[in-house]
């Protein structure tokens, strides 16, 4: 019988420490308070996504596209070419990538723009919605670097 107390008392801390550690913070308030707390990071991490993508080559001024491009480029002897583009808002920019291993055309501001893999022989394209200086790079050759300045 003095175990029953004994296991009861450590799952009782074993959920205290749990929840605390979730949330992220540490806090010696109770469990109620936890709402409060997270709220503010939630706003701030939204403010700074917004900043983010408001700032020149963001999330929202381009996007992975299956379009034909209207502005293309290649991929040789593992170098973007021109190295540096120039387009328009709402052009997509297409890279023929004519190595025998694959390649991403990836920009720097935001991973997240990226086109997926460009196999040998094959094209990949983003379009762009948005003025600005986009700096960008393979993922898989981060050596290979070049830029877009959409107007």
């Amino acid at each position: 019988m003095s175990r029953t107390p004994l296991l009861a008392a450590t799952a009782a801390i074993l959920l205290i420490v749990a929840a605390c550690s979730s949330s992220g913070t540490a806090t010696s308030a109770p469990a109620s308070a936890a709402p409060s707390v997270a709220a503010p990071s939630e706003s701030a991490a939204a403010s700074e996504s917004t900043a983010a993508s408001e700032s020149s080559g963001g999330a929202a001024g381009c996007e992975a596209s299956t379009e034909t491009g209207t502005v293309a480029a290649t991929i040789k002897g593992f170098a973007f070419s021109p190295a540096t583009i120039t387009a328009k808002v709402g052009d997509v920019v297409t890279w023929t990538n004519n190595d025998s291993t694959g390649h991403t055309a990836t920009m720097k501001a935001d991973g997240a723009c990226t086109t997926p893999t460009i196999a040998a022989g094959s094209t990949g394209s983003i379009k762009f919605t948005a003025a600005g200086t986009y700096d960008y790079f393979c993922k898989i050759h981060p050596n290979m670097t070049g830029q877009i300045t959409v107007s």
